[in-house]
């Protein structure tokens, strides 16, 4: 920045005597101590080439045989990281000295080139520092570092150390590590105590000092009794890896090793040159695609690979791995060889580098009855054996605690509370607790992490950028336009910049940190709005058939309002949301939630275990079917006749998640058991909880929903005992019939007189072009216009009076925002839906959102050259078989089996009364236009009258009807 005026000059002799700038003082000072050091080297090296920057000496040192190519720097933090990487190639014919001018002068980066196998490493005062020299010129085994500091660098540190550590010392049968210091520095002391050196230090026996008492002493007796460590790397995407890691380490700790022996950490975030220094080594490894290092994984096994000088005689190590032996198909060659492939390699490599293994590696198996439970127990009970720890407590440890199970965490947190309301408010991590991560879903929020930044962050040693996802409470999917715009500041604040529509009927926000999920949640309560119950073993969002077309106006804002009910009556009673992330101050103190009403400190409906798993409701409006009624737990049927209302049929036992070829999961359809009145249909879904809350497996989350007790008891006799409960017969369910399942598009007038227009909003996500659009409509629509989400992941516009219809339109059109048959592109691009997967979503395999629109646009291509583009085809894609995409009822579903590769299923009807079934196993994208594009043509020509994809496959024997979940891993009949 230049200043008008003329500027001081420095020295300048009117305005008194010559003043020199510090930082020109000094630079000179910094000057004049790297011209001695040079000086110094060159009175013990003759001949020594000295070079002012690293890569110039790295250079020289490639092409010199013998002697040593000098790099010269001062000590700075970025000179000190080049270094670090530069030594880790272990070049004989490198040395570096680095000088220290200013206080104060860490060593701490010094001491961890020591970490790096055969480098001298040395510190001197500068006066004293020709002994060190000479000694690093002439050490060909590896480079060499030393230290520099000026006297006036480290005058008044009474405790700065010299030292010097020479590997030839210990091949001589002398001690590599000497200090000629009576203090040792306490910051070297504390290194040596936590880093993984203190492992290569202890195994060598220091000088015993000369008094009793001394510190060098204490810290040759610290370093010997340290000796019994223990080093946890562990791969995982999932977290099972991750958490087996963690249970080695609590038992270790518990066991008698001191917490500072026990480290434990991703196999990227080390240093595969320490290797050589750990005494033992545990390693736990996750499987991911098709034989593949996790992404924090990878980085280490690709290092490994290339490091053909690292010799591992001296390092012990024992190996779990964890795999699915029918990922690729029960019985194939394929899951053989990829069953816990990574761990087998890398066991395979550490054998070749000299390494001894402890123990026979163990295995854990999805296929196993408790999956990788089994094999990690019978494991880890010879592990703890051959430590000496197997006497050990489980819990405690330096961690969140052993691992309890979701059940006992429920009991134990004191009705969802936990110890949210403080891990919140702690903002020196960005993560909570992992007992808290299990709570929080309760409340609405999961804890996430971008998937993409993991391997970068964990290679500069900081925790991964953790956030939260936040789903809001919005039965039936409808809200006002100034929610809309409360929804649309928020997520520009707090959030990623986008709103997330869900296919459960609702918004969600990414990227919200932890310091700001209570100012977050308050903003959305401010707009009473809440996340009570979004996610979580409770009664979830409960959804209700958006399309305006339907029935009349009245009629629909009458079963809307039954909606509500049944939602509102099933909601948890608990104060903790308030507590947690509302209520501040004298309002905490108080204990008071909104509407000034005192929290109920018991739970009805829930107890204390609440349910095993999530309940999902659905209410369906014939003829439309876009809440897919039957992959819900229980749904509700309107049954209108004559434009009156008379109830509702009720079903129960739907779901579609399952696990990756585990044969005791399933998708499953609803079935439908009775009639109900209108004002009894909240009474039924309570008693459908609590039929699920008593009789769910609570023993096996993958088996806890009420899909399988359906299917275990029978339909009858879930039947039977929701009418136990209710205290009445329910009444024989009436005829009904579905049509379509899709979303309306374009502009339709209700009976009130009011427009509405529904929208296709690609996958849900509104950014960019729709998110102005649509924020500049609610603006236009405050106070009177509103808002309904779709199970389709788009929106409708609803209440829209005639003298804004215009604007409406005109905004529409400005901002290019999909509205009519014309605009929507194709049939396809109509129907796709697709969960979130990477980078947040922690359990996907594959892409799912970032990708779909992708392989549509070249379907598309396909369609039109087959004449068939404006045909309605249903096409789901999820990054996992948890199915939130609900892709099992597709005509054309992916389900994510690793990047870029998908299951294909195929045959599912067009308005959700069958499940597809599996075509193509294990497919990317060529492979799948391949397949597709003959059945399109097939379909073009073939087909009958109105004729939809799914029921065509069926009729031609492509695929087989998959009416009954149980016969889900059928092979199917082509």
């Amino acid at each position: 920045q230049v200043r008008a005026g003329p500027q001081p000059s420095i020295g300048n002799q009117r305005h008194g005597p010559r003043t020199v700038n510090p930082l020109v003082r000094l630079a000179l000072r910094s000057i004049s101590a790297m011209d001695s050091a040079q000086t110094l080297l060159r009175q013990v090296a003759k001949d020594a080439k000295v070079f002012q920057t690293l890569s110039a000496a790295t250079a020289a040192a490639a092409q010199q045989e013998t002697g040593k190519c000098w790099a010269a720097l001062p000590l700075t933090r970025d000179s000190m990281a080049e270094v670090h990487t530069t030594l880790q190639d272990g070049s004989g014919t490198l040395g570096v000295i680095m000088v220290a001018t200013a206080a104060p002068v860490s060593q701490m980066e010094v001491l961890r080139a020591m970490e790096y196998s055969g480098v001298f490493v040395a510190s001197s005062e500068m006066t004293k520092a020709m002994p060190a020299l000479a000694a690093a010129s002439t050490f060909a085994a590896g480079p060499s570092l030393v230290l520099l500091a000026t006297a006036e660098a480290i005058k008044g540190d009474e405790n700065w150390t010299a030292f010097m550590y020479d590997p030839r010392r210990e091949d001589a049968g002398s001690d590599a590590f000497v200090t000629d210091n009576e203090r040792v520095r306490s910051e070297i002391k504390g290194f040596l105590n936590r880093q993984n050196l203190l492992t290569l230090i202890a195994k060598k026996s220091l000088p015993a000092p000369a008094v009793e008492g001394e510190e060098s002493g204490e810290l040759a007796q610290g370093l010997s009794e340290a000796s019994k460590t223990v080093t946890i790397l562990y791969s995982s995407d999932t977290g099972h890896a991750e958490e087996c890691a963690k249970a080695v380490a609590r038992q270790c700790r518990n066991g008698g090793f001191a917490s500072s022996a026990v480290r434990i950490g991703t196999m990227d975030s080390f240093d595969v040159g320490a290797l050589a220094a750990e005494p033992l080594v545990v390693f736990c490894v996750a499987t991911a695609g098709k034989g593949e290092f996790c992404g924090n994984g990878r980085g280490f096994f690709g290092k490994l690979s290339s490091r053909t000088d690292l010799d591992l005689k001296d390092m012990k190590y024992c190996m779990f791995g964890l795999g699915d032996s029918h990922y690729w198909g029960k019985g194939t060659e394929d899951s053989r060889i990829n069953f816990a492939k990574p761990a087998r390699d890398l066991d395979d490599m550490l054998e070749k580098m000299g390494a001894t293994r402890m123990m026979p590696t163990g295995f854990g198996d999805d296929q196993d009855v408790d999956q990788y439970h089994t094999g990690f127990g019978e494991w880890k009970s010879q592990l703890y054996s051959r430590l000496g720890v197997e006497a050990a407590a489980a819990g405690g440890g330096g961690d969140d605690g052993p691992v309890k199970s979701d059940e006992m965490i429920k009991v134990e947190t004191r009705q969802l509370r936990g110890s949210m309301k403080e891990s919140f408010d702690d903002i020196t991590t960005g993560q909570i607790p992992f007992q808290d991560t299990k709570l929080v879903k309760t409340h609405g929020s999961y804890q996430q992490d971008d998937r993409d930044l993991r391997e970068e962050r964990q290679k500069m040693g900081v925790e991964n950028a953790f956030s939260f996802m936040i789903r809001i409470r919005l039965p039936g999917g409808y809200c006002t336009a100034d929610q809309w715009l409360a929804m649309d500041n928020i997520c520009g604040t707090f959030a990623n910049g986008t709103l997330k529509i869900t296919t459960r009927q609702t918004w969600q926000v990414h990227g919200v940190l932890k310091r700001n999920m209570k100012a977050t949640m308050q903003a959305m309560n401010k707009a009473c709005m809440d996340t009570v119950a979004a996610c979580g073993d409770v009664c979830r969002n409960v959804m209700c058939t958006s399309r305006p077309d339907v029935c009349s106006k009245e009629l629909h804002d009458e079963i809307l309002n039954w909606t509500y009910s049944i939602h509102d009556h099933c909601l948890p009673r608990s104060g903790a949301y308030h507590e947690i992330f509302l209520m501040q101050g004298d309002e905490m103190a108080e204990k008071t939630q909104i509407m000034g009403s005192t929290p109920v400190e018991e739970e009805p409906l829930y107890g204390l275990t609440y349910l095993p798993r999530k309940y999902k409701v659905a209410v369906a409006i014939p003829p439309s079917n876009d809440v897919d009624l039957f992959a819900h737990c229980c749904g509700f049927i309107a049954i209108i006749e004559n434009g009156k209302l008379l109830g509702f049929n009720v079903s129960v036992g739907g779901g579609l998640g399952f696990t990756h070829n585990n044969q005791k999961t399933h998708p499953r359809l609803a079935d439908v058991i009775g009639f109900c009145k209108p004002s009894d249909a909240k009474y039924v879904c309570e008693c459908v909880l609590t039929v699920s809350r008593d009789f769910g497996d609570r023993t096996g989350r993958k088996h806890a929903r009420i899909k399988y007790t359906v299917e275990d008891y029978g339909p009858e006799w879930f039947k039977e005992q929701v009418e136990d409960r209710l205290g009445f017969k329910l009444q024989p369910a009436k005829p009904y019939r579905f049509e379509h399942r899709g979303d309306l598009h374009g502009w339709v007038k209700r009976s009130d007189g009011l427009w509405n227009c529904g929208l296709l909003i690609p996958i849900g996500r509104v950014k960019e072009n729709s998110r102005i659009c649509l924020q500049k409509i609610a603006q236009e629509l405050k106070g009177q216009g509103a808002f309904r989400m779709t199970c389709n992941q788009s929106v409708v516009l609803e209440d829209i009076p005639e003298a804004k219809k215009a604007l409406v339109q005109k905004l529409l059109d400005e901002y290019k925002v999909m509205h009519s048959k014309e605009t929507t592109v194709s049939g396809l691009r109509r129907n796709m839906v697709a969960c979130v997967a990477l980078p947040t979503c922690p359990l996907a395999f594959a892409e799912a959102e970032r990708y779909l629109p992708t392989l549509v646009e070249r379907l598309e291509a396909v369609t039109e050259r087959c004449g068939i583009s404006q045909e309605d085809i249903v096409i789901r894609m999820t990054g996992c078989p948890n199915s939130c995409g609900r892709p099992s009822m597709a005509e054309i579903g992916f389900i994510g089996k690793a990047p870029g590769t998908y299951n294909m299923y195929l045959g599912a009807d067009f308005v959700g009364h069958r499940l597809n079934c599996l075509y193509a196993e294990s497919v990317n994208e060529d492979q799948i236009i391949k397949i597709l594009t003959p059945l399109f043509g097939k379909y073009s020509k073939e087909r009958v009258k109105n004729e939809k994809f799914g029921d065509f496959l069926v009729r031609t024997k492509t695929v087989k009807p998959m009416q009954n979940g149980r016969d889900w891993w059928t092979t199917p009949e082509v």
